[in-house]
């Protein structure tokens, strides 16, 4: 993963030191958000969502919001 500082904007490289983080090359700014340290998911909670279908929950929630629209697609649709 690449993380911008937060303080100057400069792409943060991994620390392969007994710290794990990021360090900026730039203002030497040290990070661990992106990192993931401090942070445990239980084995209950890791099964819940490796095996939950996801796809369906959002067409799910889709389809409540608006009527499907079964007309194909045509070039115009693709142009901002």
């Amino acid at each position: 993963m690449r993380c911008g500082c937060p303080n100057c904007g400069t792409y943060m490289i991994q620390s392969e030191s007994l710290n794990l983080g990021c360090v900026c090359p730039e203002c030497l700014y040290r990070c661990k958000a992106c990192m993931g340290t401090n942070t445990v998911v239980s084995r209950e909670n890791l099964h819940s969502l490796t095996f939950t279908d996801h796809t369906a929950e959002a067409e799910a929630d889709q389809e409540g919001d608006a009527a499907p629209n079964n007309e194909p697609l045509r070039p115009e649709d693709f142009v901002d």
